[in-house]
């Protein structure tokens, strides 16, 4: 009859703190049109500390604590190219997001023919927000030197952290093309793609403002090292803070497409399995990394893509390209698998 009883008592505790926790949340859910005229989750600060958040299962409403912002920094780049525009245009058409910033250090719009046709697409001027943001020159106290060739680099790894500390939302890189609708991330104090035996990729993070992980990532470059390329973008705060703590994300492997081995499959050839996944970086930098230089006639690596010479190159990106054609409504040619 004792065992029972502390049965009995130990489920009414377990009912009590499960209510408690909905409770907490309850008044601010936005799930419901009946939610529309509260405070979005996304809005409040929150302290995830106190509220025992769980990473593992999300709000316990299963409502949105992240904005359906996206995200893109760009210092020193007014001009859009082929590319940019791609991964624009796939950012519109899948996340289908409430906003769109833009976060430059010019006070100007962007310019050429790609970013006419950015403007030209339905809806797309409606959701774009631009905010001018100044190139970051020290952090901690500790200056970016201009000269060094990783500084503007280092500087957009430092802005990235501090856009979402503001905002919250959907970050990405002007190089990465979402496949996939990221809602079902959007309930996550935070989102980061870290794969096994590897540091956390950068190029995509999902986040709420209050987010633990962002702080202590802006505190991680307390201890900055210029000369390294991903110390403090990655591996620092891989090795410092989610070795120790990787309760403070949604962790998630493979999905986001940040490791290098997809370069090959993504411009040697034409991979299919790309839809399985909700994103990939294009790593349109770095095609010194490609096995093969040449993959067709008049198709040879390095390359800058446009309109004309893309079909040219039998391989995936063309059609991830050729898959945004609609949604800006342009009538440029497809070329035929072979």
């Amino acid at each position: 009859m004792q065992h029972n009883s502390f049965i009995r008592l130990g489920f009414c505790a377990l009912l009590f703190l499960n209510i408690l926790q909905l409770i907490l949340w309850r008044d601010t859910k936005y799930c419901t049109s009946s939610c529309e005229n509260e405070v979005h989750l996304w809005d409040q600060n929150i302290n995830f500390w106190s509220r025992n958040y769980s990473n593992e299962t999300g709000t316990p409403t299963g409502c949105y604590v992240v904005p359906n912002y996206v995200h893109f920094i760009r210092f020193n780049q007014p001009k859009i190219s082929y590319v940019d525009m791609i991964c624009i245009l796939a950012a519109f058409k899948n996340q289908r997001p409430d906003k769109i910033f833009f976060h430059t250090n010019f006070n100007t719009s962007f310019e050429g023919k790609y970013w006419e046709v950015l403007k030209q697409t339905k809806g797309f001027l409606n959701v774009v927000t631009f905010n001018y943001l100044p190139i970051p020159e020290e952090i901690f106290g500790q200056p970016l030197n201009p000269s060094h060739k990783h500084t503007i680099f280092h500087a957009a790894d430092i802005a990235r952290i501090q856009v979402m500390i503001k905002y919250g939302g959907i970050i990405i890189d002007h190089d990465t093309y979402i496949i996939k609708n990221l809602n079902k991330f959007r309930n996550f104090e935070a989102t980061i793609n870290w794969d096994d035996d590897q540091y956390l990729g950068c190029q995509i993070i999902i986040a709420h403002k209050d987010a633990r992980f962002l702080k202590l990532y802006l505190e991680s470059y307390r201890v900055y090292k210029p000369d390294l390329w991903y110390y403090n973008a990655g591996e620092r705060p891989t090795t410092e803070i989610l070795y120790k703590m990787p309760e403070l994300i949604h962790r998630v492997k493979v999905i986001f497409g940040l490791d290098n081995s997809f370069i090959n499959p993504l411009f040697e050839r034409n991979w299919p399995e790309w839809r399985s996944l909700y994103s990939l970086h294009l790593l349109i930098g770095h095609q010194y990394m490609l096995q093969k230089k040449q993959i067709a006639e008049n198709a040879y690596f390095p390359v800058e893509f446009n309109e004309e010479n893309i079909g040219y190159y039998p391989n995936t990106f063309r059609e991830m390209a050729y898959d945004v054609y609609d949604t800006a409504g342009v009538t440029w040619p497809k070329a035929e698998l072979n």
